[in-house]
């Protein structure tokens, strides 16, 4: 049976079939998918992971020491091109209930890490182990798209494009503000007196800020 994925989970899930043919293991595992997810720079899958409280780089580290201990096929007996039977299948048709219980046309990789978690196996030991179980995992995913229209009303092939894109592209100066990683305004404090009086007033509300490149606008 064909599985219709989004454009992050394909990732994955090609990233697991290579490291199955890296690793010459003649089968994609759960334990593969795991990797893969973990691995994944960036991606609603990685920040439920790590919402549960759970370390993203160690449950990559674990399970890159498990794939690298499963059985090895080597000589006329290798296979070119390993298949996902076992776990790895179970947990594909797990994340495709999941999906069809969210009303989504494409397994995600959140999809993925839950069908995962749901499984009876070393990988699902693994994430119940760092209390990345079902539920805290579907808990995650409703916190990090809480108020994310995009992301929850979206069911395209590339969901994810929209997953905190404003944390991906802009900066928060409030935050480095509050950390204190923004460099000082030295012999301002007039003009910066004179800015904030200008934004406080209740007329003439459209203000623009004019000088040259570089002058500290």
């Amino acid at each position: 049976m064909e599985f219709q994925f989004t454009t992050r989970s394909q990732e994955a899930v090609t990233a697991a079939a290579e490291k199955a043919v890296e690793l010459g293991n003649p089968q994609i595992s759960s334990m593969h998918l795991l990797w893969a997810l973990a691995a994944q720079a960036d991606g609603i899958a990685r920040a439920a992971l790590e919402q549960t409280g759970a370390d993203a780089r160690d449950v990559r580290r674990r399970a890159e020491e498990a794939v690298g201990a499963l059985p090895r096929v080597s000589g006329g007996g290798a296979e070119a091109s390993p298949t996902f039977v076992g776990t790895g299948y179970d947990a594909l048709e797990a994340a495709r209930h999941e999906a069809d219980s969210a009303r989504r046309t494409y397994l995600s990789t959140e999809h993925l890490l839950i069908g995962i978690a749901l499984g009876k196996d070393a990988a699902s030991r693994l994430l119940s182990g760092v209390g990345a179980t079902p539920d805290a995992l579907r808990d995650a995913v409703r916190t990090l798209t809480a108020g994310d229209d995009r992301m929850n009303q979206m069911d395209t092939q590339n969901p994810e494009s929209t997953f905190q894109s404003l944390e991906k592209f802009g900066i928060d100066l409030t935050e480095q503000a509050r950390e204190g990683r923004l460099d000082p305004v030295i012999g301002r404090d007039a003009e910066i007196r004179r800015v904030v009086q200008v934004l406080s007033r209740r007329t003439k509300n459209n203000p623009v800020l004019i000088g040259e490149p570089g002058v500290g606008k």
